[in-house]
């Protein structure tokens, strides 16, 4: 019953978006929804963020529940990190080589039952870690390849000069996961338990994958040619380290996943034992990043086709870097979630993204936009150095080192390389 209330009201946003991009073609904010395919990607991924925003709650709170240790919270996520690396580059050739829409319904669904197992154990009480660490590193396995494809076939439902405004959007609903799915999980948990918000979180995976399957697009693997997995492999690597603007925009991505967005990861730990608040407020607390994203991306939106793309990405660097040090040092609870707002306007991947998928050729996008999510693993391989340095010397130095790390990082290829300066899109 849940399922199809939840499957109803995407057919209700859908025809919904069909009458208001009908009426509001020339809306700059929304041009990119008039395409049939993308509205429909664009519910799955609604429904795709809302599932990822409450599924780092819910698991990290479980493994809080079980262990009382922010270091047993930083290994889970470094668990889920270790296959992104390992597989994301794998992803990023069957996106160029097989459907990527049926890579998207495959690994969806398999996640959805993951979380239903996981569901169940919880609620009937043999829930233990080791269950959760096999499920996390399933789990990562299956985002490695699920994203690359999900970042490429943007450019393949829309047209290159509605590009930036689906991207946007994309960002938008994902960070609107973000604001929206701890908050909800949070809720769920405090209320229920972490049985049913798994089981809550499970469901919307199931709508996501449920839209997909309204998507009338096919991709008949333009990359692949005669070439070995192998070959493809050094095709796209030999692409990112001999392009000067690839290089630059994925090596930013990769200081950030490393060293600044770990805080994400690791602030259910952060909440306990810096705010003293429970679940619902550590859920506040990434809701405030999330809603700074969301409001960054409806700014991104707003601008249409802009064309210095470049000073947004480096502004947006700057505005990262400076709000997470200043996060850092706050102990009150609601100036934390004012500057974690900041931190999140502050994101490097709507534009990150945009620019690559504007310099790269279609037939390299998955593996070049593979690259580009591994940064973004790194999150979570990032998430276990952070909490022992953070169980070492505190979490002040932690976090504010990342943020100084990633300040000079993005100076030095943002600004005293001339690549990003110089960049015309």
């Amino acid at each position: 019953f849940k399922i199809a209330a939840h499957s109803s009201t995407g057919i209700f946003m859908a025809l919904l978006l069909d009458r208001i991009t009908a009426v509001g073609h020339n809306l700059q904010m929304i041009r990119s929804l008039r395409h049939r395919d993308f509205r429909w990607f664009w519910i799955s991924t609604t429904a795709q963020a809302m599932a990822r925003g409450m599924q780092f709650l819910i698991l990290g709170w479980l493994v809080l529940v079980l262990t009382d240790s922010a270091s047993q919270l930083g290994l889970m996520v470094f668990l889920y990190g270790i296959p992104n690396l390992a597989f994301v580059l794998f992803g990023g050739i069957l996106a160029d080589r097989i459907d990527r829409r049926m890579l998207l319904i495959t690994s969806q669904a398999a996640v959805t039952l993951i979380l239903i197992i996981l569901a169940a154990l919880t609620t009937i009480g043999l829930i233990s870690m080791w269950h959760i660490y096999i499920a996390i590193f399933l789990l990562g396995i299956l985002q490695a390849l699920n994203m690359p494809s999900r970042m490429a076939i943007v450019s393949d439902l829309v047209g290159r000069d509605d590009l930036m405004n689906a991207v946007v959007l994309n960002s938008a609903v994902m960070n609107t996961g973000r604001i929206l799915g701890p908050a909800a999980a949070g809720g769920i948990i405090e209320v229920m338990g972490i049985g049913p918000a798994l089981f809550v979180n499970a469901a919307c995976y199931l709508v996501g994958t449920g839209c997909l399957l309204l998507v009338h697009y096919g991709f008949g693997g333009r990359g692949s040619g005669t070439s070995s997995i192998l070959a493809d492999l050094r095709a796209g690597l030999r692409y990112f380290w001999s392009t000067p603007v690839t290089f630059t925009v994925i090596g930013l991505g990769f200081a950030f996943g490393f060293f600044g967005m770990p805080y994400i990861q690791v602030l259910p730990a952060y909440a306990k034992e810096v705010m003293e608040v429970g679940a619902g407020g550590a859920g506040l607390l990434i809701t405030g990043a999330g809603v700074g994203s969301l409001a960054g991306t409806v700014v991104l939106a707003s601008l249409g086709n802009f064309r210095h793309k470049n000073w947004l990405l480096i502004g947006s660097i700057f505005m990262f870097c400076i709000s997470l040090f200043a996060f850092a040092w706050s102990s009150w609870f609601w100036l934390s979630w004012a500057i974690l707002f900041f931190v999140g306007m502050g994101s490097i991947v709507p534009m990150g993204t945009t620019i690559l998928q504007l310099t790269v050729p279609t037939e390299l996008q998955g593996r070049v936009l593979s690259l580009w999510y591994l940064s973004a693993g790194l999150m979570f391989i990032g998430g276990l150095p952070m909490t022992l340095v953070a169980d070492a010397a505190g979490w002040t130095v932690a976090i504010a080192g990342g943020a100084v790390i990633c300040l000079v990082v993005g100076v030095w290829l943002g600004l005293w390389r001339p690549t990003l300066r110089r960049l015309k899109l």
